[in-house]
């Protein structure tokens, strides 16, 4: 649902914007707040009230104050998520006589619609899911139309690498098109644009982290994690590519005790001939013991970022994702 369309004439008194795309929820939010408080008088028609410890009566007093020099005014009340089921009911009066000369914009990311407050509003047409695009082929026609909208001139098989490189980050995907297109210029954005300015800066700092820990290098290894996380790369991705580089280090330790011949070792190892003779250097320097644990500690941190709130006392509580990269990392490095 577009809410980037939406003219003065359309504003509604009540929007409830649900989202978990932060991209999405910026770009609605920012034109809502741009059509209903114009930045000419939004000094004095523009309230902001965070959800966490909001009352119905903050709220409502505010959403009942007439504009000053101006049509209407604003009232916007941020992770809306947050807001206690009791303030809640004490909203729904407000519901059935919303003040005409108000736009209530509330915003989180995500909501119970078993509450009697969300089914009402969804009821009366308030209530606005933004969506992300679910699977990889709406995330292609999503970009697609990102360049079409953004006036971007890209190839398709362009676009279908980006989302292939960048994953299902929208905000890196947008921005992602503009430096392809300042990096082009006049010419069409194909493949070799992707390759050359997108997927060769991500994949260069991967193999320089790995590389980085099996060779014991910390500044490199930590300076890799910066440039991954400067790139937007998830943390968990980053983890799913250190748990393969490891299970690659464990199955050079096998291939190696079991002395197999030269030609059988990318098959058993499943890495392409070109990298066996680092791999087996880095095995030397990091023993099946350290990969072992390293494992262990990466399947934690996978855990950890996916929502777990058990944590081990190595990984700490509550930990922000870089902050939990760094350790881990860290600690491969100090089982060596």
């Amino acid at each position: 649902m577009d809410l980037t369309g939406v003219t003065e004439d359309q504003l509604k008194p009540v929007y409830i914007v649900v989202s978990a795309e932060p991209l999405l929820v910026e770009r609605a939010v920012g034109h809502l707040r741009a059509v209903a408080a114009p930045e000419a008088t939004r000094a004095f028609n523009y309230d902001v009230v965070q959800g966490k410890g909001a009352t119905a009566t903050q709220v409502l007093n505010l959403a009942q104050t007439l504009p000053m020099m101006a049509k209407r005014r604003l009232v916007e009340v941020r992770d809306f998520g947050a807001v206690k089921a009791a303030e809640l009911a004490g909203l729904l009066p407000y519901l059935a006589d919303p003040n005409p000369t108000t736009t209530l914009l509330c915003v989180a990311e995500k909501v119970d619609k078993r509450v009697k407050f969300f089914q009402t509003v969804k009821k009366k047409g308030f209530l606005f899911e933004l969506e992300a695009p679910k699977n990889d082929r709406a995330l292609v026609k999503w970009a697609r139309e990102e360049a079409a909208t953004r006036g971007i001139d890209m190839e398709s098989r362009a676009v279908t690498r980006l989302v292939d490189v960048v994953g299902k980050d929208l905000a890196r995907l947008s921005l992602s098109m503009e430096q392809l297109s300042l990096y082009a210029g006049d010419a069409r954005i194909g493949v070799e644009h992707v390759e050359d300015l997108i997927a060769e800066t991500r994949e260069r700092s991967v193999f320089e982290l790995t590389d980085a820990i099996g060779e014991g290098d910390r500044p490199r290894a930590l300076t890799a994690v910066a440039s991954l996380f400067d790139q937007r790369q998830s943390a968990i991705g980053v983890v799913i590519m250190l748990a393969r580089h490891m299970r690659q280090l464990s199955a050079t330790h096998e291939a190696m005790r079991a002395r197999l011949p030269r030609r059988e070792l990318p098959g058993a190892i499943g890495a392409p001939p070109f990298v066996i003779d680092k791999l087996m250097g880095q095995a030397r320097r990091f023993p099946p013991a350290a990969v072992s644990r390293s494992l262990c500690l990466l399947a934690e941190a996978d855990y950890a970022l996916k929502g777990g709130r058990a944590l081990t006392k190595t990984l700490g509580r509550e930990l922000g994702d870089r902050i939990i990269i760094d350790r881990i990392v860290s600690q491969m490095l100090d089982m060596r």
